[in-house]
């Protein structure tokens, strides 16, 4: 099987990610919304062994940042899309698109034909603007954390019906899609794919329905083929591109993707010929400010957000389990600094490995490794992380200076035992109840000691977490699955004040009353 890489490369100060596999003529792959380059493995696969195949993240979707100002239009994302091309040094490249993404590759095309090979669209959105002004608002409401957690059921029943409908909230006869129903394990990566982006799921969705200027279509100069599948509702959009030059197809496919793919291996290899093999390069980053970095480890790719400054490097950990810290999190400042995501979380979480604290651990060094060897080390641990520090210390040695806990977990083994029988179901069911019991176990962590046995004693004399916050770390957990229980059973392991208190490092602890589970961090700091 062929690898693809993971990337990150700096455009106009937003972090893009990217993958990449290969040999050969560029194929740039730009995907539909709400999702992104992650869907593309299976055809990234399939094309290796003639082209370079290069699938990034749009803005705002997957782990790229998202563009500045709102609303969007189809020629901003292209432009962005554009930007990234050359950043990565790409001169000449065939471009694939679906849906929204078929939009954006019809601009690239039209707006750069001295760069694109060729073109072939996979759904060809032809809105009019009658169905601009109807879609809007009603396909995209926000998508904003409710208290109750209630905003995760709305979204599973949303990306089941888009299967039954179009638009999904029409429920008439002439508006039913007779195709395969979403499974269980399809609604749970479509869920996922929103939950990566909250809100900004509508910026793609949105810029595609405001697009009806359709004049790109039929100025297009190199071959292009707009191919509409039977089952796609954007078929009933292929009599509306009328008057085409000759190297602009029209393409019927009756029988699925396979068949669409197997006419594309022709019409690529008609179009790409003579086209120059592309050689990538490390696309690396500018040296000021922040810059994201994928780092390979055995638990897999591991995403860090790193700083280049003077003085120790300090590396900051996030609790396990809760959203991974970002710059937008720590203080300013000019000192090196290192903020990996841990594996499992965030960009990380792309990895199918058992996330023991070994492994875990294991993949830190890795990030501590390379191009930070020679840096002395303050290391800083949010809640369960401190669990990690011993064996880092043990296998860092004297480059640790400093070791900071913030609100340190430091449980007994009946406290452990509480804490993973009462952790939050994995089982995925057909109606989506998992997502409201990783809300509701998230939620109530806050208001109650989720290692002491629910009761009044156990209640905590804080104010209720904002939806905001139980939101971003619920989405960490889903990501989990089922390898929450290995994680926090590693990290929690009894005896860990004995092994804090015996490392031979200057030790801090940061903790206030109310975070302070009878007062260990303090006697700890002590």
């Amino acid at each position: 099987m062929t690898s693809i890489q993971r990337r990150f490369v700096s455009v106009n100060g937003r972090q893009v990610h990217y993958r990449i596999a290969g040999n050969g003529p560029a194929l740039l792959l730009i995907h539909q919304s709400p999702q992104n380059s992650r869907m593309w493995h299976a055809m990234m696969q399939r094309y290796a062994d003639r082209y370079t195949v290069i699938a990034p993240d749009t803005p705002g979707f997957g782990y790229s940042d998202a563009l500045p100002g709102n609303p969007m239009r189809i020629a901003e994302f292209g432009a962005a899309t554009l930007e990234f091309t050359q950043a990565i040094g790409l001169q000449r490249f065939a471009v694939f698109g679906m849906h929204t993404g078929g939009l954006i590759a019809t601009w690239l095309a039209w707006s750069n034909p001295e760069q694109v090979a060729a073109l072939v669209v996979d759904g060809y959105a032809a809105f009019t603007p009658e169905e601009s002004a109807l879609y809007g608002d009603a396909y995209l409401p926000p998508f904003l954390p409710q208290w109750d957690g209630s905003h995760l059921r709305w979204l599973w029943s949303r990306m089941r019906e888009q299967k039954y409908y179009f638009p999904w909230y029409d429920g008439r006869a002439e508006a039913a899609m007779l195709i395969a129903p979403q499974t269980t394990e399809s609604t749970r990566d479509t869920v996922m794919d929103v939950l990566d982006v909250g809100d900004t799921y509508r910026a793609g969705y949105a810029a595609a329905f405001r697009h009806n200027d359709h004049h790109w279509v039929g100025e297009l100069k190199m071959p292009a083929w707009m191919v509409f599948r039977h089952g796609d509702p954007l078929l009933a959009h292929m009599p509306r591109l009328r008057e085409l030059p000759a190297n602009v197809q029209l393409v019927e496919e009756a029988d699925g993707i396979p068949a669409m793919h197997a006419k594309m291996d022709g019409w690529l290899a008609q179009a790409m010929t003579d086209e120059p093999v592309f050689v990538p390069t490390d696309a690396v980053a500018g040296s000021a400010g922040w810059q994201r970095r994928i780092i390979a480890t055995a638990a897999g790719d591991m995403a860090v957000w790193q700083r280049t400054g003077e003085g120790p490097l300090r590396v900051c950990l996030h609790a396990p389990g809760t959203r991974p810290l970002s710059p937008a999190h720590m203080p300013e400042g000019e000192g090196a600094c290192l903020l990996p995501d841990l594996p499992g979380h965030g960009a990380s979480c792309e990895t199918e490995s058992e996330l023991t604290a070994a492994a875990v651990v294991d993949a830190l060094l890795c990030a501590l490794d390379g191009d930070h060897a020679a840096y002395p080390l303050v290391i800083e641990a949010h809640g369960a992380a401190a669990g990690y520090v011993p064996a880092l210390v043990e296998a860092l040695g004297a480059r640790v200076h400093e070791i900071v806990l913030h609100a340190p977990w430091l449980l007994e083994a009946d406290e452990q035992a509480v804490l993973l029988q009462n952790l939050p179901t994995t089982i995925i069911d057909r109606a989506g109840g998992y997502l409201c019991d990783a809300w509701q176990w998230e939620r109530e962590r806050h208001l109650i000691w989720p290692w002491m046995t629910p009761s009044a004693a156990a209640r905590r004399r804080v104010d209720a977490p904002a939806p905001e916050q139980v939101h971003a770390n619920v989405v960490e957990l889903l990501r989990l699955g089922t390898r929450l229980h290995t994680l926090l059973r590693d990290a929690t392991a009894p005896g860990l004040v004995e092994r804090l208190r015996a490392l031979p490092v200057p030790l801090r602890v940061v903790a206030d009353a109310h975070s302070d589970f009878q007062g260990r961090a303090a006697a700890l700091s002590a």
